[in-house]
């Protein structure tokens, strides 16, 4: 199975055609929000809660990226492809590290600003987001310590337009877009994904 993950905020409405063209591919919401703290907890939800097996691939956008790396810990994957996101907290925009607090008072405008320009299918899965998932996500972003040493297959593609998540210094597909190219540049992403999937190290 190829599990897809989205970014803050969002849902499955991140992968739109052809992502689904991809064998076994599907594309998550996320769960109910229970109260997790931290990445790591989070990804042990989304574990169980969609069935992700040793030998699965995942790929993850934004943030669902960076849990993505916390699935990698648990499961044994075959393949994991970041779009628009980060191995570590110290890949995400400096600014929006030191301004993160100020998720906790107006977490989907705080959301809103790093985001900058948000297109209408964005702004409609904002609509219904739950705030303490921000919050909480937010401060635990900031928290994360990354994907480590752990000795997965990651793949990464990226914006070279990126300001949430500037592009990081080694890229396998860098991208003339933004934050939102798993939308924006769906066509070109599945297609890397196709070419390189059960890529072991």
């Amino acid at each position: 199975m190829i599990h897809a993950l989205p970014g803050m905020g969002a849902d499955k409405r991140m992968f739109p055609h052809p992502w689904n063209e991809l064998p076994d591919f599907i594309a998550h919401d996320w769960p109910p929000y229970s109260g997790e703290k931290s990445l790591e907890d989070f990804a042990a939800t989304m574990v169980e809660a969609f069935s992700i097996r040793d030998g699965d691939t995942v790929v993850g956008s934004s943030l669902g990226g960076m849990v993505a790396c916390e699935i990698a810990k648990i499961r044994n994957l075959s393949g994991l492809f970041l779009v628009g996101s980060a191995l570590h907290r110290n890949e995400v925009n400096k600014l929006l590290a030191m301004i993160h607090p100020l998720a906790a008072i107006a977490p989907i405008e705080w959301l809103k600003f790093s985001a900058g320009s948000v297109p209408t299918d964005l702004a409609r899965m904002l609509a219904g987001v739950d705030a303490s998932f921000i919050r909480n996500m937010c401060s635990a972003i900031f928290k994360w310590d990354g994907l480590g040493g752990h000795k997965v297959k990651c793949h990464r593609i990226h914006g070279k337009n990126d300001l949430i998540i500037p592009p990081p210094q080694h890229t396998d597909l860098l991208l003339d877009g933004g934050h939102l190219i798993s939308i924006t540049h769906a066509m070109q992403c599945a297609a890397f994904v196709r070419e390189n999937l059960n890529c072991r190290p």
